[in-house]
């Protein structure tokens, strides 16, 4: 009897631990999916409050991660809606990150006029192989190389620059150099840098007969508030400063809804690019962020818009198409005429041309 007793006092406090954890389980996702709710919202106040402090900063790092606060308010109020079936009211929530991102350009179903490649070829890469074997299969009529080192450089003129035969190239350790593949001439190309001596590449192309200003740009990364501000700020001026058909496309170290990009859209330079993850390649385009860009002035529309494979890089390459909008194209403005067109860039060989630098804003 005693052992009865003494065996039913030890198993007596299963049901109320029983209890305790259906309760705890379920508050603990209620709580995680208000999390992934207001990381939903964020870009709403990135692009109504950009702002430029330290709290500004720290929510424009958190707006990064949409899908990911989507996929988990889906997955949590679809297991809490078997208990509570109001939580299938907040299934459509789920779809917020694609009406909060940044403005995408306008789409055409014409044929492409210009395809456009970008790709982060990684400072500690020096084999530009795999990238050429990509677009020996994916040919392309300008590629924008951000983090570009002087010996991946030496490797692609090696190389015959993958058959382009008008190269811009401004090789660098650091910061991180840039350049500019074309199968059309480059003119009046010029360097120039940020306030935190980030690189920036403009020049001009011709599509179907009107001048098209292209900007190769890679901004440091946003880790601190003042690389954050750098960042902002140079989207902005340069959107700002386009008054005619524009071109930019590099790294831009921000995502679709990051203020960077709601910088931009508010001088009508949208993205032909997508929301899907650019970096790191170790993700396999399902785990990272998408960071790698182009965006066109509203003279332009896009017309096609895919992620390319590994090439070695941390990042993955992507690749556009763009073509006039039909009612174009424009009276564009004209670039600047000194009659100069570039056929080769800067990098470490002696009969190469050094771009014109101008440091500073």
């Amino acid at each position: 009897m005693d052992a009865t007793t003494k065996h039913t006092s030890i198993t007596d406090p299963a049901p109320s631990d029983n209890k305790s954890k259906r309760r705890t389980i379920p508050a603990l996702l209620r709580c995680i999916a208000a999390l992934a709710l207001v990381g939903m919202l964020i870009p709403l106040q990135r692009s109504a409050f950009p702002g430029n402090n330290g709290f500004a900063w720290a929510l424009d790092l958190f707006a990064h991660w949409q899908p990911w606060y989507a996929a988990t308010w889906l997955a949590i109020s679809a297991l809490l809606s078997s208990t509570n079936r109001r939580w299938l009211w907040g299934l459509p929530l789920a779809a917020l990150p694609w009406l909060t991102a940044s403005q995408p350009a306008a789409q055409s179903q014409q044929p492409t006029q210009l395809n456009i490649v970008v790709a982060n070829v990684n400072i500690r890469q020096h084999d530009p192989q795999q990238l050429l074997q990509w677009l020996h299969r994916q040919p392309a009529n300008i590629v924008v190389l951000t983090e570009l080192s002087p010996s991946y450089a030496q490797q692609l003129a090696a190389a015959g620059n993958g058959g382009f035969r008008h190269t811009l190239l401004h090789p660098k350790d650091s910061p991180p150099g840039l350049g500019i593949l074309s199968d059309r001439p480059l003119r009046q190309p010029t360097l120039h840098a940020d306030a935190l001596g980030a690189f920036y590449l403009e020049t001009w192309f011709d599509l179907h007969g009107q001048p098209v200003r292209l900007l190769a740009v890679h901004p440091k990364p946003p880790m601190a508030v003042r690389k954050f501000n750098a960042r902002d700020n140079l989207l902005r001026e340069l959107a700002g400063s386009s008054s005619g058909a524009t071109v930019m496309a590099g790294d831009l170290n921000a995502t679709a809804w990051s203020s960077a990009l709601y910088a931009a859209q508010q001088h009508h330079l949208l993205r032909v690019t997508g929301t899907a993850p650019t970096y790191p390649s170790e993700g396999v385009g399902l785990i990272g962020i998408g960071i790698d860009h182009v965006l066109v002035s509203t003279h332009l529309a896009g017309t096609f818009y895919h992620r390319g494979p590994d090439i070695g890089s941390d990042h993955l390459p992507i690749r556009a198409g763009i073509r006039w909008q039909p009612e174009q194209p424009p009276a564009s403005s004209p670039p600047p005429r000194r009659n100069r067109v570039i056929t080769a860039g800067y990098h470490p060989c002696e009969d190469v041309t050094r771009i014109p630098a101008k440091i500073g804003r």
